[in-house]
């Protein structure tokens, strides 16, 4: 996999700083498998395992991720949102039309009530209180492409504590009538340090959250509800927390 790297003698600000500090340890240190979408995502790209029968999937690998370079990362900062979401729960067939703001630009208590309990468990139906950043960022791609957003996956209540799926800082997303790569790629532009941005090609929809520094940046060729989605496509022993 190919990294891209900085001039190791200039200057750097303190998020280029986190940055490479986070490349040489992920560089240096063995560590288990893990879902995209979870804490230790900075894994290297993985690849299909090869076996007698198998076939090249059009030149690329199932899965690939990779930490996002500080040139990637956006230096201006976000102006603060509309608030506004419009949204449709594909798991559930609802609609919900909000805005995060109270008249002083506070945060709506009612309006946060009324997103966690969108964002619930579809399996469990259990709720959890979301980090708001991510509602901001997602009003940020209301006020961009001014269309309403389905949500395909918000919290879920399982058994991989390490995804930011469970911790309630996550979501996948599509919006008709715009393309997964037009989508992705304005999510990217957002990123100013501290996301992880995935697209789904085959699935249709993009991975959208709220973490701790460095940014990451994956692809995954999975079908719609493979069990591997998110994951390096080989066999691997399963790991504490994964």
């Amino acid at each position: 996999m190919s990294m891209a790297t900085d001039d190791f003698g200039r200057q750097r600000p303190l998020r280029k700083s986190i940055w490479f500090a986070a490349f040489l340890f992920a560089s240096t240190m063995s560590v288990g498998a893990a879902s995209a979408d979870e804490q230790d995502a900075s894994r290297p790209t993985a690849t299909v395992a090869k076996g007698k029968k198998s076939k090249k999937r059009r030149g690329h690998a199932v899965f690939s991720g990779r930490l996002a370079s500080p040139d990637e990362l956006r230096d201006a900062p976000l102006e603060k949102p509309s608030g506004k979401i419009e949204l449709y729960a594909v798991n559930f067939g609802e609609s919900l039309s909000v805005n995060l703001y109270n008249e002083d630009g506070s945060y709506n208590p009612d309006s946060l009530d009324q997103l966690n309990h969108f964002w619930r468990c579809k399996r469990t139906g259990t709720e959890k209180a979301i980090d708001p950043r991510l509602y901001e960022m997602l009003s940020r791609i209301y006020d961009h492409f001014g269309k309403r957003l389905e949500l395909v996956s918000g919290f879920r209540n399982q058994k991989r504590t390490s995804s930011f799926h469970f911790h309630g800082s996550a979501s996948d997303i599509r919006i008709p009538g715009v393309s997964d790569k037009v989508l992705h790629q304005f999510v990217e532009s957002l990123d100013t340090g501290g996301m992880g941005i995935g697209i789904y090609p085959r699935a249709g929809f993009v991975h959208v959250d709220i973490r701790p520094e460095p940014s990451y940046r994956w692809t995954d060729y999975s079908p719609p509800g493979s069990s591997d989605m998110g994951h390096p496509h080989k066999k691997r022993k399963r790991q504490p927390n994964t």
